[in-house]
């Protein structure tokens, strides 16, 4: 099987490179410094317990990859809308497209552009990042991926896909209600990402104050509710169930969106706290937290963007 790789970050670069490793046909699209520094010296995916260095087929331009069987979605969800334009050259009659991106509505656009037939979702639980260009750090337990077809089926190719997963031992799993699996990846996210972010504080930081504690709590709450409207099949404990999964990942962790801040790379707010905001208006429902957090991390985004605009009322 001939699998490409659309975002080659923490995401994209780890499952990807361990595809890689273990002998699959797999190129990577990647850009700027990290494409440079994987060029020149390869892939690199270090972990507690061990590292692996990769030589990979990595380019800048989809249509140097050609037609593939796989292709794993991986960039930020405001990418989304052009990188589905870009990959066309990587997409045939027969290409299976996985999107493996936070958010809740990023197969609905691959789907708009190529056909429900053509796409899955998916999520990974996965605690990494790039450490420096050309090397994925990877922390705590080995990462994830939930994935299934939209229409809940338990079809030939996406058992194709499972196994081809685990032939390079990656902890995967097949849902028959891949949507309610995006919305528990999304409660879990917008609360943990939104109050950590919002706090520039680790995620042990965060658990171990009462209130702000109470905060993320507040806020998955908050999308558990918006969920039910939108007719997901939620779990009675979701907000239970997320917190759990929190206590379990290392005290030190910062979620990616954390990191863009301190990198003052432009967040995945929109796709995030402020798709609950959207979501909320449109079902005639209040999510005052997510709004909160949205509203002050968006002036953030905007100076990101704009650092002219915002050196006027900085300087």
């Amino acid at each position: 099987m001939k699998v490409g790789v659309m975002g080659t970050g923490a995401i994209g670069g780890y499952f990807g490179g361990l595809l890689a490793l273990s002998g699959v046909d797999t190129h990577f699209v990647a850009r700027g410094k990290h494409y440079r520094a994987i060029l020149e010296d390869g892939l690199h995916i270090v972990s507690s317990e061990k590292t692996h260095h990769v030589l990979i087929h990595v380019t800048a331009e989809p249509d140097e990859i050609g037609p593939v069987d796989l292709l794993l979605f991986c960039v930020k969800s405001y990418d989304t809308d052009y990188a589905a334009q870009i990959i066309e050259p990587m997409v045939e009659e027969d290409t299976v497209i996985i999107s493996l991106q936070n958010g809740i509505d990023n197969q609905d656009k691959l789907s708009q552009l190529y056909g429900s037939d053509k796409v899955m979702a998916g999520t990974a639980f996965i605690e990494a990042s790039i450490a420096s260009p050309g090397v994925i750090a990877q922390m705590g337990k080995p990462g994830r991926i939930v994935f299934g077809e939209l229409s809940g089926e338990r079809t030939s190719r996406a058992e194709k896909i499972l196994h081809l997963f685990q032939g390079a031992g990656i902890e995967v799993e097949l849902s028959l209600d891949i949507r309610r699996v995006l919305w528990e990846k999304f409660l879990f996210i917008c609360g943990i990402h939104g109050v950590s972010t919002l706090s520039r504080s680790p995620l042990g930081l965060v658990l171990a104050v009462p209130e702000s504690r109470d905060l993320v709590m507040g806020v998955m709450k908050e999308v558990e509710l918006l969920a039910r409207r939108q007719g997901v099949n939620l779990p009675e404990n979701a907000v239970e169930n997320a917190m759990a999964l929190a206590e379990g990942y290392n005290r030190n962790f910062k979620p990616s969106m954390l990191r863009d801040l301190e990198w003052r790379r432009f967040m995945e707010l929109d796709a995030l706290n402020g798709m609950v905001v959207k979501l909320g208006k449109q079902v005639g429902m209040e999510t005052p937290l997510n709004h909160a957090i949205y509203a002050c991390l968006n002036l953030e985004n905007q100076k990101i963007a704009n650092p002219v605009w915002a050196f006027q009322w900085e300087g």
